[in-house]
């Protein structure tokens, strides 16, 4: 079973289930006050209304995770210090998010890879392999590009702060629902803050690729679904890559991205359970 745990909804995937073969889901929402009674609350309903004994439990947050144990969240401040939910399951794992959708997303990639994988939800998150090997820095905690400063008449700004879900939300003034229709009936105030939300994430695409040079660029995420944003972050990021670079790189958005967290975490707690090594590079 795997938990995608995000600023705004929670995703439940059991693989398996009551139907042979079938996968069972669910969806809860979340909010800044979500905090662990909660999500473990959700993920002990969901195993009990569909009986379900799950023989591994991965769970990934959006967040610093060391140790099996989060650190820090900026979209949901409440799990700083969970250790993940207390369950039956024979093995579990708490990994960082955008870690759990590279481990989905590069799966079928060649074992030397050099990848990135980069979702924008609420927030910016990334994660990446260099020739095959998961990029974690001093303490596991590489792939904050939501923290990279750009430059802006306003002084200097985080991603997260430009270009994320929730930066668009706060600039309009207006919930997505109302963010969509206005951009469906050619509102150019929201086209234009979209397509600022959209370039400046193109630039951190653009600084991902002349920075690792990898071989793909696999990018998800609900921000994407605004009209006019990824149009404008590709543009940006083809201008200022390095042609070179961006030749030799495919930037794709991921096909079915709802799941990918889930079906990551699926992934690497499955493979934990099974003795693989190769998981812990992941937490």
């Amino acid at each position: 079973m795997g938990v995608d745990v995000g600023g705004t909804k929670m995703l439940m995937l059991a693989q398996g289930g009551e139907l042979r073969g079938a996968d069972i889901s669910r969806r809860v929402g979340t909010g800044p006050e979500t905090g662990p009674a909660e999500l473990e609350k959700a993920i002990e309903e969901f195993l009990v209304e569909h009986r379900l004994e799950p023989t591994a439990l991965g769970v990934a947050v959006p967040g610093l995770v060391e140790s099996g144990r989060v650190e820090v969240s900026d979209v949901l401040p409440q799990l700083a210090g969970w250790n993940g939910p207390v369950t039956q399951a024979p093995c579990s794992l708490l990994v960082n998010d955008i870690r759990a959708a590279l481990a989905q997303e590069t799966a079928t990639l060649p074992v030397d890879a050099t990848a990135a994988v980069v979702v924008c939800g609420t927030a910016v998150g990334s994660a990446y392999l260099s020739e095959g090997r998961v990029v974690r820095g001093a303490r596991g905690w590489a792939g904050e590009i939501g923290s990279l400063p750009q430059t802006t008449p306003q002084g200097v700004r985080r991603l997260d702060e430009l270009a994320g879900g929730g930066a668009i939300v706060s600039a309009a003034r207006m919930p997505p629902g109302q963010i969509h229709t206005a951009l469906s009936t050619g509102d150019r105030r929201v086209q234009a803050i979209v397509h600022a939300a959209g370039h400046a994430f193109g630039l951190a695409l653009a600084s991902l690729i002349n920075m690792l040079n990898p071989h793909a660029v696999r990018v998800a995420g609900g921000t994407l679904t605004y009209q006019g944003y990824w149009d404008a972050a590709l543009e940006a990021a083809r201008e200022h890559s390095l042609p070179e670079l961006w030749h030799a790189c495919t930037v794709t958005r991921i096909d079915h991205p709802e799941p990918v967290v889930a079906r990551g975490a699926v992934r690497l707690a499955t493979a934990m359970a099974d003795g693989h090594t190769w998981v812990r590079q992941y937490v």
